[in-house]
């Protein structure tokens, strides 16, 4: 527990950022990723690993090396100005196939485009020719996120005086941006901001704001997937969307467009959950496939390497498959069609791949990543029956594993550190919590809960999938099943608190409001949540749930407008500003709102 003994505790349980140049994870060392040659295991005295199988043909490993090049070839139609200057038990297994790191490749710096002109990025590389209804925290858990990973490297941003009170509507300026293949798309340059004194400037003049917002593409169309957010990062200077178009990052105390990076194939359709060490990766590809991945560093706000990985064409017209994508130590974690792959997010390069052996009628029933390792449950037809396994992320060697049993159709991978196993058959739920040797240490059933995904949309399947539940240490919190209020058009959950050691259910949430909870984070003094409220007759609010009793506790009261906003986000609070990113334009009006309340 925290120890409040020295300096009175901060109710809204701000965790200390380390400076902006700290890693989001601690070093791994020098030597943290293998030789480029074939990688080697220990042996075991299981039959030997089974090849990858199947007419997939896969592209040379390593990213391409790009030769700087000059101003960016924009899409017909598009204004540049959009896109400013930016500144294994231990031993082989039988189940996962492992194959050999790929040889370093270097992907060359940019140079800096003068001023006033559009940034460059390499010349595009060519092009090679499941999801449920409604709200679900990622699969990786740890540090107080409700979306795993560690919290922004960041000095915590300056708050605001505790007097500054007004906060009014906001609007923004839109460019209108024409791709190659006929669609446009709209993009904010700026949140136009509202000033302690009521007044909106709407002069982009980047001076101190207490609220700003950016405008959602095609908000209240039936248009789900040009507004979809496949990414959001926080920094210590900015937050960051990963969308359709390309990846934007917003000055949180301005508002003013930071620097933007456009979509370096027709469309983006993926990107890392977290930041590692400042760096994300984001898929990319055509309109029918997802065939690309690229880093990104969000210091500088350019792309730094681009790389093919494998695609899935999409059976059904319209649609598009894309790679579930992760994050851990340094690396991004891609999946799919039963194959693990890690890319190092420094310079794209391969670091190893798995792939679930077909000879024993294996394939991957769910995957997870933590900063320490990645976690798999692999469901073998012919032998070895459904297993959970640990997977070291430099390596992709199998460190543990163990029998999980029969789990139903709709089960999941809650968490890879803490690994929590979530089996729902016939309206049950079951959690099945995991030691670091793959030993069963709880087991424990809950009430209906909400476990339906937060940002999926239709016609784009296999991405990585946002849930509602967060842990923190020993606890898991997780959101009771929608319910409808009663002659109010919105329906309210409740937050239950489970101890993972016992299995025991600790509490549900009271004296909240009737509307549904969005998790923040949890810390020692509880879980931090946004009530999302609606626009009509309930305003949205910011509380802290106590980590003893549930008892809620109102840390500030968010304007009217912002009601809904925060039902499908990603929400994050620093010093008391409040910044939601929704993940899709559903029941929203913005890409980003921020607020600050003190």
């Amino acid at each position: 527990m925290t120890d409040h003994s020295q300096t009175p505790p901060n109710p809204y349980g701000q965790p200390a950022y380390p400076p902006p140049s700290a890693a989001p994870y601690p070093p791994s060392g020098p030597a943290a990723y293998p030789p480029s040659g074939p990688a080697t295991y220990p042996s075991s005295p299981g039959p030997a690993t089974y090849p990858p199988s199947g007419p997939t043909a896969y592209p040379p490993s390593g990213p391409v090396a790009y030769p700087p090049s000059g101003p960016a070839a924009y899409p017909p139609g598009q204004d540049p100005a959009a896109y400013p200057p930016g500144n294994a038990a231990t031993g082989a297994t039988p189940y996962l196939s492992p194959s050999a790191a790929a040889g370093p490749a270097t992907y060359p710096p940019q140079p800096a485009p003068p001023p006033g002109a559009p940034p460059t990025y390499p010349p595009n590389t060519p092009t090679f020719g499941n999801q449920p209804p409604y709200g679900q925290p990622p699969h990786h858990p740890d540090t107080g996120t409700p979306y795993g990973g560690s919290p922004a490297p960041a000095q915590p941003h300056q708050s605001r005086p505790k007097w500054k009170t007004a906060l009014l509507a906001t609007g923004a300026a839109v460019v209108l941006l024409s791709v190659s293949t006929g669609t446009a798309w709209f993009v904010a340059t700026t949140g136009t901001t509202t000033g302690a004194d009521g007044t909106g400037s709407g002069d982009d003049t980047g001076a101190g704001a207490d609220e700003w917002a950016v405008p959602l593409a095609n908000a209240g169309s039936s248009d789900f997937t040009t507004g979809l957010a496949f990414g959001s990062w926080l920094t210590d200077k900015v937050v960051i969307r990963a969308q359709k178009d390309g990846v934007l990052a917003y000055d949180l105390g301005s508002g003013k467009r930071a620097w933007g990076v456009p979509a370096p194939g027709a469309q983006l359709c993926g990107a890392t959950p977290e930041l590692s060490q400042g760096k994300a990766a984001v898929a990319y590809g055509s309109n029918t496939l997802c065939d690309h991945l690229a880093g990104v560093d969000t210091a500088t706000g350019k792309l730094i390497w681009k790389i093919k990985i494998p695609a899935e064409k999409s059976r059904l017209s319209n649609s598009l498959t894309v790679p579930r994508i992760m994050s851990s130590d340094g690396v991004a974690i891609v999946e799919l069609s039963d194959t693990v792959t890690a890319y190092r997010l420094s310079d794209g390069r391969k670091v190893w791949s798995a792939t679930a052996s077909r000879d024993d009628g294996c394939h991957l029933k769910d995957i997870s990543a933590s900063p320490t390792r990645v976690a798999a449950i692999l469901d073998c037809t012919f032998r070895g029956g459904t297993r959970l396994q640990f997977i070291d992320p430099k390596t992709g060697k199998v460190t543990k594993q163990a029998p999980v049993g029969d789990l139903g159709l709709m089960s999941s991978l809650l968490s890879a550190d803490p690994a929590i196993v979530q089996n729902e058959s016939g309206g049950q739920n079951s959690f099945t919590v995991y030691s670091d040797t793959a030993t069963k240490v709880t087991e424990f059933k809950t009430p209906e809960i909400d476990m339906l995904a937060m940002n999926t949309v239709a016609f784009v399947t296999g991405m990585f999938e946002q849930h509602r539940y967060v842990i923190h240490g020993d606890r898991l919190y997780l959101a009771s099943f929608p319910q409808n209020v009663p002659q109010q058009m919105r329906s309210s959950n409740k937050a239950l608190a489970y101890d993972l050691k016992t299995g025991k259910q600790l509490w549900e949430s009271s004296d909240t409001h009737d509307t549904i909870l969005t998790y923040v984070r949890a810390d020692d003094q509880g879980l931090l949540a946004v009530e999302t409220g609606d626009r009509r007759d309930l305003a949205p609010r910011l509380i802290r749930l106590n980590a003893t009793t549930g008892k809620a506790t109102e840390l500030a009261t968010l304007p009217q407008k912002y009601g809904t906003e925060a039902e499908k986000a990603r929400v994050f609070e620093r010093n008391g500003a409040v910044i939601i990113i929704p993940w899709t334009s559903v029941a929203t009006k913005n890409a980003i709102s921020y607020v600050n309340t003190r």
